[in-house]
């Protein structure tokens, strides 16, 4: 019979690891040991983030100006010159409701260079990016010392669709810039931090590190206001990561970093005033107090879900309407997924305080562009999730690093993080695309929100610099239907109308404009006094021009010449002949005033001089129309017909698509007997269009052909 086993005593901790095998009935979780920070998967890391942003942005580089590119480069004049007086300009001017130097001499820079060369200030935005990016994995590998969590936010953030406006609108650099210089404040101040352990978290005044933050902090000011919540970001981190807890301690640590926000918050406040993008009155008279609660609530909410499904992304995203007297139910049910949201970090924040600083971190930034104080007319823009995303991001990166140590989820990681990555790789390629120009950009948007005046203007605004003034005129009308009003809305309207001959109207739109901004449009007072003259109103155009003429230092050729003409119509030619004179003395490549002297003696019946006259005026604008039309009159005057014809004949291959010129010639061969060249000028007329000769044949009886 066998004998029994010695039977070795249970150890305690073996018994403890038993019970509670038998408690929960399976067998412990297996976790994976943390992927580890050596250089070799830094440089790995590196690698993929630059090869990554490369891919989505490549688009970018293709792209032209669109939007708000045109103020701050395309027509900047500050940008044309380099002076000293313009580079004065260029730092201390408010631009479209904005101070920020910094990104206005990266501009001045660029500009000097390279002119307007698009893809250059792409690839530039495109470089700070991919800063950018290793910057926010050396933050947060620090903050969460784990390099998984560090890795899959900063390639979430180097690639997130979301993030597309930010880097290839060339009118974004603030946004990439500002946060290069907050990222890398963030981190001075992390190892200034680091640097206190010894002294039992005590602030250290003559720290360098210290002040190389709150240096880096004023360039990120300077680049962009939004930079102000620095501060509050350095405490929340103090508090909650860095067990830095005396509040008075830690805040008077920060009265240089308060001192300069409070600063730059009043500059900004004081440029989106003067801009008129304070849309506080105008938003406050549209929607109750508790409407715009659950707005701002839909707005950030709407980040979130963007984030986790980043579709249907657009440039704009308007105030809801109101067609039934409401804004619509959806903005009503955003509280209840916020509230969701503010929930779930809050209970797995108490496993880990990282969780409550990333979804504090994001209330934090987020909050002065939630739209709380209405700034513009958008709810919500892409380009504010581009640093306040840092937190929620994070959130992302903690998931995925519990899911990796799980020995249950830990093999389908790579799996999910690639398919992940090549979507939101391919999602940010195609969102890149749409930033190509102006008419791809509102597209989309206006098949969304066809009411919106934004999108209209914009729209009609590509129109009209592609030259197709059907298209421009349809969309800035649109805009005109709701209560939008702009000032150079009304003035493109009139240029229009101007060009239909449909003077009243441009009249009315000139006017508009003036009562709109009467010191930014002194300019059209000229062009007004045109409307005027056109309309037959003299007095009135003499008038305007006068206004123009005083605000330009009695400088204005234009306005001298209108001057000249509608004196000429009152009948003092002797006048009018002297304003025609300061114009030309003002511009001698002038050509208008030449062929108005060239009426004067057409009036006086001195055919000679008229010649003359045109002849200067031909010589200065060889498209002079008016001129070619005139000189023939003046030498068919004199009996000189041939000569007419020929000089017709330059005008109609001047200006091909005006019929007029053939239908001159053709009345001028039938007049002296030659009728086959007649009716062979005629037909040419009429094969441009021209509807006096297509009268004259059918009249006849002669083929148009």
């Amino acid at each position: 019979m066998a004998k029994n086993k010695s039977v070795q005593p249970a150890k305690p901790q073996q018994l403890k690891q038993v019970v509670n095998n038998l408690k929960t009935n399976h067998e412990p979780e297996v976790t994976i040991s943390p992927i580890e920070y050596t250089p070799r998967n830094f440089k790995i890391l590196l690698g993929l983030i630059v090869g990554v942003v490369l891919i989505a942005y490549l688009p970018g580089f293709q792209n032209g100006f669109v939007w708000d590119d045109m103020f701050y480069i395309v027509n900047d004049e500050d940008l044309r010159k380099v002076s000293f007086d313009n580079l004065y300009l260029l730092v201390s001017k408010f631009y479209l409701g904005n101070w920020h130097p910094l990104t206005m001499l990266t501009y001045y820079l660029e500009y000097s260079l390279v002119k307007d060369t698009a893809w250059v200030y792409h690839l530039n935005n495109t470089i700070i990016h991919i800063i950018n990016s290793i910057f926010v994995f050396k933050l947060i590998e620090k903050l969460s010392k784990n390099f998984l969590v560090g890795a899959v936010t900063a390639v979430l953030f180097a690639i997130h669709p979301l993030h597309v406006e930010s880097v290839v609108w060339a009118a974004e650099r603030k946004d990439v810039l500002y946060t290069l210089f907050l990222l890398i404040s963030f981190w001075q101040y992390l190892r200034y931090t680091d640097e206190l352990v010894d002294t039992d978290g005590q602030t250290q005044w003559n720290n360098k590190r210290l002040w190389y933050a709150f240096g880096l902090f004023l360039l990120s000011c300077f680049a962009k206001g939004m930079a102000v919540i620095l501060p509050v970001v350095f405490l929340l981190t103090d508090y909650f990561l860095l067990n830095r807890k005396n509040i008075i301690k830690i805040g008077i640590e920060k009265i240089p970093f308060l001192i300069a926000s409070l600063v730059f918050g009043i500059i900004s406040i004081k440029a989106q005033s003067e801009a008129g993008a304070n849309a506080t009155k105008v938003i406050n008279a549209s929607y109750t107090f508790g409407e715009r609660f659950f707005m701002i609530n839909y707005g950030v909410l709407s980040y979130w879900l963007k984030m986790l499904v980043p579709v249907n992304l657009l440039a704009f995203y308007p105030y809801p309407q109101k067609p039934a007297g409401s804004i619509p139910s959806i903005y009503y049910s955003a509280f209840i997924g916020i509230a969701l949201v503010a929930v779930i970090i809050y209970f797995w924040g108490r496993r880990n305080k990282l969780v409550w600083w990333g979804g504090l971190y994001f209330l934090i930034v987020i909050f002065p562009v939630s739209q709380v104080l209405p700034v513009g007319s958008a709810l919500m823009a892409d380009r504010y999730f581009y640093v306040s995303s840092i937190g929620p991001l994070l959130l992302l990166g903690l998931l995925a690093n519990y899911l990796y140590s799980k020995a249950s989820t830990h093999k389908a990681m790579p799996s999910i993080a690639t398919i992940l990555l090549l979507a939101f790789t391919f999602l940010s390629f195609r969102q890149s695309t749409k930033w190509k120009d102006t008419l791809t950009l509102f597209t989309p948007i206006y098949e969304k929100y066809p009411s919106d005046p934004m999108v209209t203007s914009n729209l009609g605004w590509y129109w009209f610099l592609e030259k197709d003034s059907e298209k421009a005129k349809f969309f800035f009308e649109e805009t005109h239907k709701t209560t939008f009003k702009t000032a150079d809305v009304h003035t493109a309207l009139g240029q229009i109308y101007f060009d239909e001959k449909k003077y009243q109207l441009t009249v009315e739109n000139f006017e508009a404009a003036l009562k709109l901004k009467p010191e930014e449009m002194k300019n059209l007072h000229w062009m007004l006094g045109a409307a005027y003259y056109y309309t037959g109103e003299y007095d009135k155009a003499i008038t305007e021009s006068q206004i123009a003429l005083d605000k330009s230092d009695n400088k204005n050729q234009f306005a001298h010449n209108i001057m000249g003409l509608a004196l000429c119509k009152k009948g003092n030619e002797a006048e009018g002949r002297k304003y025609y004179d300061k114009a030309i003395g003002l511009d001698s490549k002038f050509a208008d005033p030449y062929i108005n002297i060239s009426t004067i003696y057409n009036h006086a019946g001195n055919h000679l001089k008229e010649i003359e006259v045109l002849e200067k005026a031909l010589k200065i604008d060889k498209k002079a129309m008016t001129a070619y039309k005139n000189l023939g009159v003046a030498y068919k005057e004199l009996g000189r017909w041939q000569e007419a014809i020929r000089i017709w004949e330059k005008g109609a291959a001047a200006d091909p698509k005006d019929g007029s010129f053939d239908y001159n010639i053709g009345l001028e061969y039938g007049q002296h007997g030659d009728i086959p060249k007649g009716i062979k000028a005629m037909q040419k007329a009429v094969a441009r269009g021209d509807t006096n000769a297509t009268a004259f044949l059918t009249q006849r009886g002669i083929p148009l052909k």
